[in-house]
């Protein structure tokens, strides 16, 4: 006996759709929102706007003891300097033509309104590489290289991560460029994109490069790059996996970041960044980050090696730390040297993520980003690091309020941009604890 089922009905049956697009990934955006906005204003200088700030380096040291009738002390001056932070221009593209935002217009044909969705997942995805900038120091490191691969142009490649840093601040879709650990592009492995990526192996696997429309050495923002050879060739262990564009042809720590200048940056001694806000650390030993290192050698996490992270702040800056910054491995090695103990029981804080006091009274705030660099711990006096931001996060364009048209094309272009950065004008308040060891098992 026939009958009529629901595959031969299909055609007749009204389709219904969710609001929206299922996630299949994970966004992180705590520390971007940890830094309060300085109220310092922009000074129009040569090179740009800027924010300037000044420096003192000693006191005026014309005192000491005398005997009766002897010279006064030599009125010796102080040292000042001047500083300043330069806003790093972020941007997030999206273009639509004009048939999918038509279609996309009604919740009866589409999942959702195209253009509303396009515009909102533009703005997030600004803030989750905002916030991976956080961590960085301004040159885009995504990852280093722990088992070579070969980049080809007629089918899929994978490169291994699987150090402690992992896969973390990488994305499926995201165009980077391979460095050599020496400092110079890879010309083979510029404007490669991330097809996938399997966070149980941290094996990336990179789209073929530079197949037919999907060129992406044809925009490259290193104008040189534009032109390099697709010929393949090996990338070695030991190269960086480096954000698209974040770094010039010969990258070298006396360059100027691209990027916000992230913690890494913040809390340097001038191994990183040989200059930081116009000041170099080489020359001036005071503007230096504290440094607790081990040659690096990671070493467990203790209580005494926390303590002594705390003290150096003390000693150094006359001021107490209000904030300890880690991930999630440092976060485990924390919950095992207080395992037992319920006086450390955690509170609950915004984001959902645990805030351990350090200290009894509960003076030091402990905050968990899973960005966070990995063997590290940040130790910061609250307030040292501001975000000093030009323009907030708004729609650039001559006229803001309105798409712009594509010439010659039925498409629309909009941007979003920011004009901002972190920044500090006293790295004495910032202690990076470092050359810590990792847990054996990690999620990236």
């Amino acid at each position: 006996m026939s009958h009529i089922d629901t595959t031969q009905a299909a055609n007749a049956l009204k389709r219904v759709y969710g609001n929206r697009l299922q996630e299949l990934f994970a966004r992180h955006t705590v520390t971007i929102n940890e830094f309060r906005k300085s109220n310092r204003k922009a000074t129009p200088r040569v090179g740009g706007s800027a924010y300037y700030f000044g420096v003192r380096r000693n006191d005026i040291e014309g005192v000491g003891a005398r005997s009766e009738g002897q010279y006064l002390p030599e009125p010796l001056e102080y040292s000042p300097l001047q500083g300043y932070i330069t806003p790093k221009l972020l941007y997030a593209v999206i273009r639509l033509s004009g048939l999918v935002i038509e279609a996309g217009k009604s919740n009866i044909e589409a999942f959702v309104n195209i253009l509303s969705d396009a515009t909102q997942n533009a703005f997030k995805s600004l803030v989750v590489d905002m916030n991976r900038q956080c961590w960085g120091d301004g040159f885009g490191k995504l990852g280093t290289v722990t088992t070579k691969g070969t980049p080809a142009t007629g089918s899929t490649w994978t490169v291994t991560f699987n150090d402690d840093m992992g896969t973390r601040y990488m994305r499926k879709g995201m165009i980077c460029d391979f460095y050599a650990s020496g400092g110079a592009i890879d010309q083979s492995a510029s404007a490669v994109r991330i097809d996938s990526i399997n966070p149980a192996t941290n094996v990336v696997t990179f789209e073929a490069v530079g197949t037919d429309g999907k060129n992406y050495r044809s925009y490259h923002p290193i104008t040189a790059a534009q032109s390099y050879t697709k010929a393949a060739s090996s990338i070695p262990v030991s190269s960086q996996l480096v954000r698209y564009g974040a770094r010039d042809v010969a990258y070298a720590t006396s360059d100027t970041p691209v990027e916000m200048v992230g913690l890494l940056g913040q809390y340097d001694d001038g191994t990183l960044l040989d200059t930081f806000e116009g000041i170099n650390a080489d020359t001036y030993a005071e503007w230096r980050a504290n440094i607790m290192g081990n040659s690096d050698v990671n070493r467990n996490l203790s209580i005494d090696l926390m303590l002594a992270a705390m003290d150096m702040t003390l000693a150094r800056s006359g001021k107490q730390p209000d904030i300890i910054r880690m991930g999630l491995g440092q976060r485990r090695k924390y919950f095992g040297l207080l395992e037992g103990d319920i006086r450390f029981a955690p509170q609950q804080i915004k984001g959902g993520y645990e805030n351990l006091s350090f200290s009894q009274n509960g003076a030091v705030r402990m905050v968990v980003d899973p960005y966070a660099q990995p063997n590290k711990m940040f130790f910061e006096v609250d307030g040292a690091i501001k975000r000093y931001e030009l323009t907030p996060i708004g729609w650039g364009g001559f006229d803001p309020n309105k798409m712009h048209w594509r010439e010659n094309y039925d498409q629309t272009t909009m941007f979003l941009r920011t004009y901002v950065n972190l920044g500090t004008e006293n790295r004495r308040d910032l202690t990076l604890l470092d050359d810590l060891t990792e847990p054996s098992s990690l999620p990236w």
